[in-house]
Formats: structure tokens, sequence, C-alpha cells
């Protein structure tokens, strides 16, 4: 969490400034890929939204205490122009910096605070979730594979996408689908994931024409039951990331994760339980030896 905090300190130090996502991430001393989903689990938004949030939160402050012109603060605040602070401005607060200003009414907001310790207390004191700690065999997959950044991840157009092929794999071994994540892009304005709508099979023989085959490692994994529909997966994810990793004896390993939705059971038809897999090793334990 002390390596979380450097990137939200990282944000607010350098909030005028023209920064990425690879910077930000990069202060935590994370890879791009892990430290996205981290920051999204924790906060509940992407690096890129929050640093566009937090800058109109301060730039919303700035509009009742100094005499300036909106130009001016637009650009402070690292947008193009008038008219695109303008418009994140109305699209976040539902009103333009002109009226704000006129109205001169604060309360009448939802300020974007800086994220802290404090907002993950009800996860450090309040929630227990245990996983189970195994090591899964590997997994051969068939699926659809779909591209999405960290800002639209749309469960229902995949799977809705993904039903209509299940009958046409070849070699399907049981009845469960799963939810695979995997990196695939780092651009410079944000990191790109693939989502594999997927089947377990025995073999990659006729593989049908527009679905991926894909191999998930043999790996120890954290195992823990997700009970409730995908819409809440994040805040078990929040969980994960902001309470049980950090107070556990493993490290998170940058191998794909996958959610498994048990017989006859996919996002679209909600499954009571789902089991999330996220992959992880043994901390390792510095010995010190006394003279």
């Amino acid at each position: 969490m002390e390596r979380f905090f450097k990137s939200i300190s990282y944000i607010e130090s350098h909030i005028y400034e023209p920064i990425s996502i690879h910077d930000i991430a990069k202060a935590s001393y994370y890879s791009t890929y892990h430290f996205c989903r981290i920051f999204r689990a924790l906060v509940g938004d992407s690096p890129k939204e929050y640093l566009r949030k937090r800058r109109l939160t301060i730039a919303a402050d700035r509009l009742l205490k100094e005499d300036i012109s909106i130009l001016d603060l637009a650009l402070d605040c690292q947008f193009e122009s008038q008219e695109a602070f303008t418009r994140s401005f109305k699209q976040l607060f539902r009103m333009t910096p002109g009226q704000y200003r006129k109205n001169a009414d604060p309360f009448r907001l939802i300020y974007k605070d800086q994220f802290s310790p404090h907002m993950l207390h009800h996860l450090q004191n309040r929630l227990v979730m245990e996983p189970e700690i195994v090591t899964r065999p590997e997994i051969k997959t068939v699926g659809i594979a779909g591209q999405y950044n960290e800002d639209n991840l749309d469960y229902d157009t995949l799977w809705s996408a993904f039903r209509p092929f299940i009958p046409r794999v070849t070699h399907r071994v049981g009845t469960h689908f799963f939810g695979i994540y995997e990196e695939y892009q780092e651009g410079e304005e944000g990191v790109g994931f693939t989502y594999i709508c997927a089947v377990e099979v025995d073999g990659f023989d006729d593989v049908p024409e527009g679905m991926t085959p894909r191999i998930i490692p043999e790996h120890l994994y954290a195992v823990f039951q997700h009970k409730g529909t995908v819409s809440f997966i994040p805040e078990t994810l929040k969980y994960i990331w902001g309470s049980w990793l950090p107070k556990s004896n493993y490290d998170y390993v940058e191998k794909p994760d996958f959610e498994l939705y048990p017989k006859k059971a996919t996002p679209k038809d909600p499954p009571k339980l789902i089991y999330l897999y996220i992959p992880i090793r043994e901390k390792e334990v510095a010995t010190i030896e006394q003279a």
C-alpha cells in the first residue's frame, strides 16, 4: 500500500503538469498493467479518470477563490482548450464553469477528494474473506476475445457475442465457463486489456473460425468465492487488492487471472457463486544473520 500511495502523491504533486498513466505507475514501482488493475479495484476509477476528476475538483475550487480566466484555468489543468474543459466540467458537475462561478455554491458539487489510506479503513477492518490457496493444473481453453481499455469493459456484450459460438466448440471438457483477463497493449494514454469468454477443451483441433485458443499455465492461485452477480465483483476485487493481498504472505504474479463460472452459469445468467483465481507466489523473506 505504501507503493500504491506513492502514485497518489505523484498525481497530486504533478497535477498541473502533463503526465501519463505510465508515469503514475512508475512512481509506485508497478508495471502499468498491474497498476491499472489495482488502481481501479481500490479507487473505483481508472487512473486516467481519477486524474481528470482531481483536476476538475481543483479547478472548481480555484474558480471561486481566484480571479483567473476560464481559459487560463483550463490550460493550467492540462485541458487542450476551454471547450474541452467546459465539456468535462459540465459532465462531472452538471453545470458549466461559468454557471458555477456565478452561483458560487460549492456544496452542490460532488468533489473527487484525494484518495487516502482512511478510505480503505472498512476494507482493512470490517471484511474477512479467506481464499483457498491451490495449484491449478494447466487448462486449455477456446473462446472469444474482446479488447477493451480501462474504462469500457462490457460483460454483457462480450458474453452475448460468445454464446452462439459455444455449440461449435469441439473437444469441450466439463461445463464451466472462464472469463480470462490478459494484457495486450500499453499505449501513451492508457492500458488495453483482452477479456476472453471461454470454455475448457482437451485439445486445439478444429478451433472454430473467429475463436481464440488459450492455455492457462499451471500455477499457484488464491481462489476467492464471490457470492452474488458480476456487477459486484469490483467490491470483491477491492477487498482482494486493498486488504487481503497487502496483509498476506503472497505477492501477485503478472499472469492471466480469471473468473470461473460454475455449470450452467454465465454473467448473463447469474450464478450463485463465482470463483476468482488470482495468480500469486510466496513472498521472499529476508534473513538477517546476527554476529
